[in-house]
């Protein structure tokens, strides 16, 4: 008798088949690329509106604008700084609708909530959204105005929740 050693090439293409099935089933759990890329978008975003909010207030220093409400090249200032609105912060980071859901909070100080586009939701369908739609989600940037002429904004991100 013949004392046979290795596999038989059914066995052998049974299990690459198998390995197959499960690398495109399991590969995915393992490489997040959609949260990584929204919390790199919440992070660039971040930059564009803190550079956007400087160059705006270095206009307004060059044109003299640096009162309590002005505008400088149709942005909405406040003290200098864009304000926390689509014509102010919005128009001067060039912020498209298309890309990003925004919102403008009224307070102390305002507040301009940026997310992903589609990422936050509704606390209710067909309601528009509020800023706990915002902060639950815990991905997105946030614009706060300058509430005095001595302070400048404040921008911060949190990118916890953005899927990683």
């Amino acid at each position: 008798m013949r004392n046979q050693k290795g596999f038989t090439l059914i066995e052998l293409i049974i299990v690459i088949v198998v390995l197959g099935i499960l690398a495109v089933t399991a590969a995915p759990q393992f490489f997040n690329f959609s949260g990584d890329a929204r919390e790199s978008a919440v992070k660039g975003l971040k930059g564009n509106i803190q550079g956007a909010y400087q160059t705006v207030y270095a206009k307004a220093a060059v044109e003299s604008s640096l009162g309590a409400t002005g505008s400088v090249e149709s942005i909405d200032t406040v003290y200098g700084y864009p304000a926390a609105t689509d014509a102010g912060i919005g128009e001067a980071s060039n912020i498209d609708s298309q890309d990003w859901d925004t919102l403008e909070v009224a307070g102390t100080p305002n507040k301009y909530y940026v997310s992903p586009e589609g990422y936050t939701q509704p606390a209710t369908s067909g309601d528009p959204l509020v800023e706990s739609d915002y902060t639950s989600g815990n991905c997105y940037a946030v614009y706060s105005e300058t509430s005095s002429a001595d302070a400048a904004p404040v921008v911060t991100a949190e990118t916890s929740g953005c899927g990683n």
